[in-house]
């Protein structure tokens, strides 16, 4: 069961990246389940239910004896499929200013699995940025981002201490879409001592993959939440 979930998501992510990459726009035909299966080796049965998903997020729409259309502004995707926001704008909509208590930047060079992460060469320059922000004096989120070395090259002081999504945007590089899985995290000692808290108090962990419009995967990155502050709506249908 949990090989055929892998499975569909990503039929899903090729659907979407096969959107930008082909420049369809709304109310353009997608190719049939037969030719969608042949393009990305899958079965049919898993592009029906890819399928199926991304209708429930009034992405497509498949109108019978014609075939699956998408029914939105590409260009809107980001937006329309996980409310993806920084954290500085989710703060900035509440009205907080977040402060950076810690920042920690050093440039790696891929190895096994961040290569396959990030879908680049084993030795690739990379760039492993580690944040802990908050307000009045707690912290209330723990960043790590590991990007490509390439899209950083013309990041300002003021760019690593802000929001990455802005800064990357500044390069010409637009995050447009991100696959996440939202995982329960109870933090350990020295958790706990790099935020500086005296109680254990459960965080959200939320790891990323980020991509751009053309299905480059941008930045990985492993977001901390302390569930004090921070909660997430999810809309569930049953089918």
């Amino acid at each position: 069961m949990i090989v055929r979930e892998n499975l569909v998501n990503q039929a899903k992510k090729h659907i979407l990246e096969y959107i930008f990459k082909e420049n369809l726009s709304k109310g353009d035909k997608l190719p049939s389940i037969e030719q969608l299966a042949s393009i990305f080796s899958v079965g049919r049965s898993t592009i029906r239910e890819a399928i199926r998903s991304l209708e429930q997020l009034h992405i497509l729409e498949t109108v019978q004896g014609k075939g699956t259309f998408v029914t939105v502004d590409p260009s809107s995707l980001g937006r329309d499929i996980s409310q993806l926001r920084s954290v500085t704008e989710m703060a900035q909509e509440s009205g907080i200013t977040l402060v950076n208590f810690w920042v920690s930047r050093e440039e790696i060079l891929a190895d096994d699995f961040l290569a396959q992460k990030l879908e680049v060469e084993v030795g690739t320059p990379l760039v492993f940025l580690q944040r802990i922000r908050g307000f009045e004096g707690e912290a209330i989120v723990y960043l790590e981002d590991i990007l490509p070395k390439k899209y950083t090259l013309t990041f300002s002081e003021e760019d690593w201490n802000g929001s990455l999504f802005q800064a990357l945007e500044k390069s010409g590089v637009k995050v447009v879409f991100s696959w996440a899985k939202i995982i329960p995290y109870i933090p350990d000692s020295a958790f706990l001592k790099k935020m500086r808290l005296k109680q254990r108090v459960p965080f959200l962990l939320l790891q990323h993959l980020h991509y751009d419009a053309r299905g480059r995967i941008i930045a990985f990155s492993k977001d901390y939440y302390h569930s004090g502050f921070f909660h997430f709506e999810v809309l569930r249908r049953r089918l």
